[in-house]
């Protein structure tokens, strides 16, 4: 295999320098159209892929696999990316001298056990940052320059070999990204297998499918900021911004396979944006979101102490389960419009503090008991709530509603949710780290509903019922 490919090499490059540098006789030629260098680049190639030395690397190369030899085949493809996507055909184009022991170890990677290099971008819309990148420890927050974006999603060899995968860097680079790495290992290479990572039955199985951790890590932070004043006007149409993320982009760091197509990029909103003058310079997003340094110290600070908590303790294990679904509930009402909203953000407050076939009245009480701080205050609160679950059975029921409902309350339900699903995070961490010093088996942990019947109680019951679990008797209660 060896000799095959270093033949195709010296062939390739004979005929590239050949080819490209051939002048045309302008003197006897009528130019009926201009073709640029990529699309002449492109159609050498195309010629060199079709060649009988080619054919024979190809051919050798599936001996190698193990595989049997079939013209046209998926190790055919394979061989054609790798040689695009590695650069050789443009260092030639280029003036380089090729490394040919380098870029046979390259393909010789094929056949042992190697790292894939994996990241997930998705693009953050409506968000200014103080910062160009923000770590998060498990992920990034991070704006590209044009040269990056070029460099990581291979843009000059895309816009030559595949068209369709050539990005607008020039709008990327705008905005920020949440980013992502992973590596997964790969044996040698099996061109016929598609990894699709779920099973036969899994195609026919419906399961809640919530928003990933990240995303629920993001939706714990007040995206309105500071800035912008509160108000307990239900009717006002103010107190709550948050972002999107209409483009994600894949990119897998596999010189073999073949890249992804670019996405549609047609939906993002440019502005036009002007000088001191007046005169309109270009255009650029729109950012209602500015966030400034304090407003990026908060979103650290909940990001890496949640994530940090999360990490520490298997929710399986200790029975607190439901706080992985409150999280991911709440990270789908913040991805929702409308009503949906309304609906998600109530059954994380059931998640929190609901039970089976119990009144809504136990859970507005526990509600009230945690947030409000005087009696005046829990009786607000109760009202909110009876008024939201109002809407929300309607909603579920194909009720007529009967009052009507503002934007306010969507605002009024995200506060609500948002700050239940806080503060159960922190009491839990501060149960978790007594218990996790005094070395209490995650078995042991208190469950859900041992920690939900503490709320039932106010201060001053839950002192009397400290003093009366002192006093209760050894074998309560089993009494003789």
């Amino acid at each position: 295999m060896y000799k095959s490919f270093t033949a195709y090499i010296e062939y390739a490059a004979i005929t590239l320098k050949e080819r490209l540098s051939r002048e045309i006789d302008t003197k006897r030629t009528i130019h009926l159209a201009y073709i640029d260098q990529a699309s002449r680049l492109r159609s050498i190639t195309e010629e060199l892929e079709n060649s009988k030395e080619f054919k024979t690397l190809a051919s050798n190369f599936s001996i190698a696999l193990g595989r049997e030899q079939k013209e046209g085949g998926k190790e055919y493809y394979a061989l054609r990316n790798f040689f695009r996507r590695s650069g050789l055909y443009l260092g030639i184009f280029d003036g380089k001298a090729v490394n040919v022991d380098e870029l046979f170890d390259k393909l010789s990677s094929v056949f042992r056990e190697r790292l894939v290099r994996v990241v997930t971008l998705r693009l953050i819309e409506e968000v200014y940052f103080p910062e160009e990148s923000i770590e998060f420890g498990g992920f990034t927050i991070q704006r590209f320059s044009k040269a990056e974006w070029d460099e990581l999603v291979g843009n000059r060899i895309n816009s030559v070999f595949y068209p369709y995968a050539q990005f607008d860097t020039d709008k990327l680079c705008e905005y920020w990204f949440i980013k992502e790495e992973s590596y997964k290992k790969t044996e040698q290479k099996d061109f016929f297998l598609m990894e699709l990572g779920i099973t036969w039955g899994d195609l026919f199985r419906v399961s809640r499918t919530l928003p990933d951790r990240v995303m629920q890590l993001l939706a714990l932070f007040d995206w309105e900021s500071e800035w912008i004043a509160e108000t307990d006007d239900i009717k006002q149409d103010i107190g709550w911004l948050r972002f999107s993320t209409p483009v994600t982009i894949r990119l897998i760091d596999d010189i073999f396979e073949t890249p992804y197509r670019c996405p549609d990029l047609s939906s993002l909103e440019f502005l036009p944006c002007y000088d001191p003058m007046g005169e309109e310079i270009g255009e650029a997003p729109s950012f209602p979101i500015n966030l400034g340094e304090k407003d990026l110290e908060r979103l650290r600070t909940i990001v890496m102490e949640v994530q940090g908590f999360v990490n520490s303790v298997n929710f399986e294990e200790c029975g607190w389960e439901f706080l992985n679904v409150a999280m991911g509930y709440l990270a789908k009402a913040f991805t929702s419009d409308d009503l949906e909203q309304l609906l998600w953000h109530m059954t994380v407050l059931d998640a929190l503090f609901g039970e089976s076939n119990e009144v809504v009245e136990s859970l507005r009480r526990r509600v009230a008991n945690v947030f409000g701080k005087n009696e005046t205050e829990k009786k607000t609160l109760r009202k909110t709530i009876r008024d939201l679950y109002t809407f929300r059975s309607d909603l579920v029921h194909g009720n007529v509603f009967k009052n009507e409902i503002f934007k306010g309350h969507l605002r009024e339900a995200r506060r609500i949710a948002r700050n239940s699903v806080v503060w159960v995070l922190n009491f839990l961490a501060i149960i978790h780290k007594e218990l996790a010093q005094e070395n209490i088996p995650l078995e042991n942990y208190p469950k859900r509903g041992e920690f939900l019947s503490l709320l039932d109680f106010n201060k001053s019951g839950l002192e009397r019922l400290r003093m009366l679990v002192e006093k209760l008797p050894k074998n309560f209660p089993n009494l003789s």
